[in-house]
């Protein structure tokens, strides 16, 4: 017998309205970056973002960058929704025929989404062109992430929530056992599902930290790098999680009101946290940041829990 999504997985068809895209267009036009400085004059990025990086990026998203164009390729995926508890969950999904098939669960931090996995969907369908796909493989938007809503307002929606949900999602789909992937607060998400649930059979993390001290005379140049980069980074780059954990209304607010802000907070984020040889094209990183402006992810994104996770870890 072989398999078939359930009837309350919904096909789904991104498609942003023209107001939408032209009230978009209209305030990034009315943005105006702020006075040259010599922080944000350094080549490196030591201060944030700079001035000729964001200068360029508006210019390419104003008159160069289609996101309809972005949004077939969206669209060229199998989108669907379904509706669990009360979240409104949207997925990107390629199914196998197959029954014995092995479901993994792909889960995206932030500032990420759904579409970091795109490249690896595409490469998988071209792999197995023609032939019966051996895995299930699923994407969703976490819940208060771009295409999937958010928890009530009356709840402080938190990562075990988050867990629950995608828990759930898999349960729905008709996988009893399973094994999930993530990185950044996907990472918190593995670890939480796999602690809690039968179901979790493996997990595989790209990013995770550890409270231990060990001493350094003991450990290897690699291990040594690593120690000094979580040192650096606690110092250095978590500003943004203190200001999204303990403030998370105010900056919510500042970058919804215009996109010019909302692309220097997240683009900073997809250069720093990318090698030179890694870092994502440019319309890669304008199109997460669209879909977290048209769908008004960022106030919806921001978690206390983020800013707890990475006071213990790090």
């Amino acid at each position: 017998m072989s398999y078939s999504p359930p009837s309350s997985a919904r096909p789904f068809t991104l498609s942003i309205s023209d107001e939408d895209l032209a009230e978009w267009r209209q305030l990034l036009q009315l943005s105006k970056l702020g006075p040259k400085t010599y922080e944000n004059h350094q080549a490196k990025q030591n201060f944030g973002i700079t001035y000729n990086w964001l200068s360029n990026a508006k210019d390419h998203w104003l008159n160069t960058y289609s996101w309809r164009a972005q949004e077939d390729h969206i669209n060229s995926f199998p989108n669907y929704k379904i509706t669990i508890d009360s979240i409104d969950l949207h997925f990107v999904a390629l199914f196998s025929p197959k029954k014995d098939a092995i479901p993994i669960l792909f889960m995206h931090g932030w500032p990420g989404s759904f579409i970091e996995f795109l490249p690896m969907l595409e490469a998988v369908k071209k792999q197995w062109e023609g032939k019966e796909l051996p895995y299930h493989l699923v994407v969703p938007s976490l819940p208060g992430y771009t295409l999937s809503s958010s928890g009530p307002l009356d709840k402080d929606w938190t990562f075990k929530d988050t867990a629950e949900i995608m828990e759930k999602l898999m349960r729905n789909l008709g996988f009893d056992k399973y094994f999930v992937q993530g990185g950044d607060v996907g990472a918190y998400l593995c670890k939480i599902m796999a602690g809690s649930y039968d179901s979790v059979v493996g997990l595989h993390l790209n990013m995770w930290g550890t409270t231990a001290q060990p001493e350094r005379e003991k450990l290897d140049e690699v291990e040594k790098k690593s120690f000094d980069y979580s040192a650096e980074f606690q110092k250095l780059g978590s500003a943004y999680a203190q200001e999204h954990g303990t403030r998370p209304s105010t900056i919510g607010h500042v970058l919804s009101s215009s996109p010019l802000a909302l692309l220097s907070w997240i683009g900073e984020k997809f250069l720093d946290w990318s090698d030179d040889s890694t870092t994502p094209p440019l319309d890669t990183i304008l199109t997460n940041v669209s879909l977290y402006w048209f769908t008004g992810s960022f106030p919806r994104s921001t978690s206390k829990a983020t800013f707890i996770a990475l006071a213990i870890v790090y």
